[in-house]
């Protein structure tokens, strides 16, 4: 078999960490179309020919499993690495990056906040948030930061609240039940929401339903650490250093299988929670599970890295690298192109189950993803890339190479 003793770099760039970008992007893609991307049609789920019903078991199953959880981590991880290498080529040119660091976070946050007028789900501006933190710790010691990420990573953070409600211990606990009134939701088609509709309730309703959704769930406090993980993973210079790395990496992999095997088994033995609930159980249940996300992500990478070492995978793969260099464009557009397709404003394929929402994803995505690579032998950047850079230094940059 023909393999490279190193990952080739283009312009500078490590493509192996591209290529995890457009990996990391379709899985987002398979998660948020299982989801129809947050929009609301006027359509119930139905079958559309025969043995669906067990397609879309099969398909609800393995990304539930494989990719659910798993993909976000990894393109989380890889905001974090960027930050490094923006700040490192700064630092190397006796520059102090993080000004204009501050300030392409602010474009970002306008970017998140417009792209979630039309998209609910969007994480760009959690993203943008976030970053100002990691601003905040870039002097930091390393071993500080590892034990910040271990400590969010442990579920640390939501820990606190479960141990506040046990010291004050409520008298009197109020529980909404929600069971009845699910229940009683009418038949036949659904109401669903205008365009204009859809983006007044974004604009804040949307933008507060979020902001509980990811304090309540702990996922702002994983993302969190999983930039500063890849921070980290800058620092250390593990993508310039595969080679010193890689025995080790591999070995760690094994012990992510194992692990993988007892969490698994714990969590078969943790009572069910409700969502939302603030307690021990609900605690570990949630620690639990992203321990296993963590751990199935970090297989999907050693799984990646070790693929793209081979000369025909790296060619097979050079479109998922340029569909991976045009990360916030590609980012944008298939979730915008996602809520048309399923909202009752667009085509309203509100219709559709897991199976057949999976292949309109993965259709327009092959789409994407041939386009991002012709794109690139003509110009720089993506168009989002491009008018977030020009933002960033205030004027124009080029484009056309």
């Amino acid at each position: 078999m023909e393999m490279t003793k190193t990952l080739p770099a283009s312009g500078g760039r490590i493509t192996v960490i591209d290529a995890l970008r457009g990996f990391s992007l379709i899985g987002i893609c398979l998660i948020h179309s299982m989801q129809h991307f947050g929009a609301i049609g006027t359509m119930t789920p139905q079958a559309v020919f025969p043995w669906e019903g067990t397609l879309n078991e099969i398909f609800s199953w393995l990304i539930n499993y494989l990719v659910f959880g798993k993909f976000f981590i990894i393109f989380s991880c890889l905001f974090g690495l960027s930050f490094f290498i923006q700040m490192d080529r700064a630092a190397k040119k006796g520059l102090d990056f993080r000004p204009r660091f501050l300030w392409r976070l602010v474009l970002l946050l306008a970017i998140g906040y417009l792209h979630g007028l039309i998209v609910r789900v969007d994480i760009l501006l959690i993203y943008a948030i976030l970053g100002f933190i990691l601003v905040l710790m870039y002097k930091w010691p390393t071993k500080l930061l590892a034990g910040i990420t271990l400590f969010l990573f442990l579920g640390g953070a939501s820990l606190v609240p479960v141990v506040y409600k046990s010291l004050t211990a409520p008298v009197v606990e109020q529980v909404e039940h929600v069971s009845e009134r699910a229940a009683s939701r009418p038949a036949g088609p659904r109401q669903a929401p205008t365009l204009s509709e859809t983006i007044e309730n974004n604009a804040w309703n949307g933008l507060v339903g979020k902001m509980r959704f990811q304090v309540a769930s702990g996922r702002i406090y994983q993302t969190l650490g999983l930039f500063i993980l890849g921070f980290i993973v800058g620092r250390i210079r593990l993508f310039e250093r595969l080679g010193e790395f890689r025995n080790r990496l591999n070995r760690w992999a094994l012990f992510a299988l194992a692990g993988l095997g007892l969490l698994y088994v714990a969590r078969s033995y943790l009572p069910p929670v409700a969502w939302g609930e603030v307690s021990y159980f609900s605690w570990m249940s949630s620690t639990t599970t992203n321990l296993i996300n963590l751990l199935t992500a970090y297989l999907w990478v050693i799984v990646v890295i070790e693929a793209y070492r081979l000369q025909k995978v790296q060619r097979a793969m050079a479109p998922l690298v340029s569909y991976g260099r045009m990360g916030l464009t590609n980012y944008i557009v298939q979730s915008v192109a996602g809520v048309f397709i399923f909202s009752g404003f667009g085509l309203d394929w509100s219709n559709l189950g897991v199976f057949l929402s999976v292949l309109v994803c993965l259709a327009y995505t092959g789409v994407q993803i041939a386009i991002s690579h012709y794109w690139l032998k003509g110009f720089r950047f993506g168009p989002m890339e491009w008018l977030w850079r020009t933002g960033t230094y205030m004027k124009w940059q080029p484009l056309v190479r």
